[in-house]
């Protein structure tokens, strides 16, 4: 079981407002972290690789490095930030070229000496040749020769660059960075959820470490963290997403970008697990979410967690079953169990679910298979019509997957009621499967085209 990567890690630290989460999206050419002006948008240890001039390697953005945090949050991203850079093989120490030399630079600057690590200077904010100049004060650090760069314009990141991959060791240096990364495929799966379920705390249980900020607070995740798994000879990505609320409860920009972020970690998953409270059972909000990972087409499973807090659990599963029936019947193809982060009670039993449903969200049914289906199935009911006429399929076909769409070629679509055509996809999955892969089916009038 293992969550580290073999590819050697830059990370980035800094004051708050820095500019580092900007840099982090240039370096690894990607919008992965959320940039904002407000201070402490970034909480969580956010990984994602990168390349350069043929180097590849992983690059982490954290939280802003500040003196004596007052709050439980604040203190818990200090935590997160040293365990980034001890972690790390490069750090590249981001300032403010807008500014002189705080405080706060010196004191990052002291606790860099004692990571012993190659540093980095990148001194941001510098757009114009008159203001990279000012890169000159920042000698005074005795941290070498500051690079002066614009992450937002993409101005002196090629010099930077040069100068991180010149300290990265060589590849093959060590046997935990081989020179080429296993080519196994990777299984996504998006965490996802109203706040407080208990997303962070099933991933920090999985790896047996503090890796994403817990807390009572509402909105302590705001980004859709990476995390690299690997479990019982498969890879997995774990997208810790931020809780989504109702759209009535957000009110601050930061949130509503996260919640953006939550919705795109959903389309790019190839299974979302939606955690739900077991105590407070299925809310409506779990419904919104449940559904609009229905309607994306997304392969899900459901987690029923604080199972500790259940009192009488036998009566309380067979509850849950009733509960899905009656308030989400659209959910029934959907498998669920019951966990617990924190007595570790079927926590990796959700392993075992992802990878059925993944499984069944690649498969294709043969076409030939498929027609003969059809044909059973009009056997079985008689097709729904109107004034003497029938439903009737001429042809069937299977068209993608993820989502796993079928095209029925039919003689009048308006004869297929509602019934009849959820009639065949429940044939479709009583044959076949699909367990926790919503069904997409497409009528088309006419023949297919050859």
């Amino acid at each position: 079981m293992s969550s580290k990567s073999k590819l050697p890690l830059v990370a980035i630290c800094g004051r708050p407002n820095v500019g580092k989460s900007t840099l982090f999206n240039r370096i690894t050419r990607k919008q992965s972290a959320i940039v904002h002006d407000e201070e402490g948008i970034t909480r969580d240890r956010a990984y994602a690789k990168a390349e350069y001039e043929g180097r590849s390697f992983r690059v982490v953005d954290t939280g802003g490095i500040v003196d004596n945090p007052a709050e439980p949050i604040m203190k818990k991203m200090q935590e997160q930030v040293r365990a980034a850079l001890t972690e790390a093989k490069v750090i590249i120490f981001v300032l403010d070229g807008q500014q002189e030399l705080t405080r706060g630079d010196l004191e990052i600057r002291d606790e860099l000496f004692k990571f012993s690590k190659p540093v980095v200077l990148a001194v941001n904010k510098l757009d114009n040749a008159t203001m990279e100049q000012n890169r000159v004060d920042f000698y005074a650090l005795g941290m070498g020769e500051p690079y002066a760069i614009s992450s937002g314009h993409g101005l002196g990141i090629s010099e930077l660059m040069d100068a991180v991959v010149a300290r990265l060791p060589e590849p093959g240096e060590s046997p935990l960075e081989p020179v080429e990364e296993s080519a196994r495929p990777i299984t996504k799966v998006a965490i996802i959820g109203r706040p407080n379920v208990g997303k962070s705390s099933f991933v920090n249980a999985i790896l047996n470490e503090e890796r994403t900020i817990v807390d009572d607070t509402p909105g302590t995740t705001r980004d859709a963290i990476d995390i690299e798994f690997h479990w019982r000879g498969k890879d997995y990505l774990l997208i810790d997403t931020a809780g989504m609320r109702k759209k009535a409860g957000i009110t601050r920009f930061v949130e509503r970008f996260s919640v953006s972020r939550s919705l795109r970690a959903v389309q790019r998953a190839d299974v979302c697990m939606v955690m739900i409270d077991a105590v407070e059972g299925l809310s409506e909000q779990d419904k919104r979410i449940t559904g609009y990972a229905h309607e994306s087409g997304a392969a899900m499973i459901m987690a029923w967690s604080k199972w500790d807090l259940v009192e009488d659990k036998e009566a309380r599963f067979k509850a849950i079953a009733e509960e899905i029936d009656l308030k989400a019947p659209f959910l029934k193809y959907v498998p669920y169990f019951t966990l617990s982060n924190l007595t570790r009670q079927r926590l990796f039993s959700a392993f075992e679910y992802i990878d059925r449903v993944a499984a069944a969200a690649r498969l294709r049914v043969p076409t030939a298979d498929l027609n003969r289906l059809m044909d059973d199935v009009r056997a079985m009911r008689t097709p729904s019509g109107a004034r003497g006429k029938h439903a009737k399929v001429k042809y069937a076909t299977q068209v993608s997957v993820k989502p796993s769409t079928f095209v029925l070629f039919v003689n009048q679509k308006k004869l297929f009621h509602f019934s009849y055509v959820r009639f065949i996809e429940n044939q479709i999955r009583e044959k076949y499967g699909f367990e926790g892969v919503p069904i997409q089916i497409e009528l088309r009038e006419g023949a297919p085209r050859e």
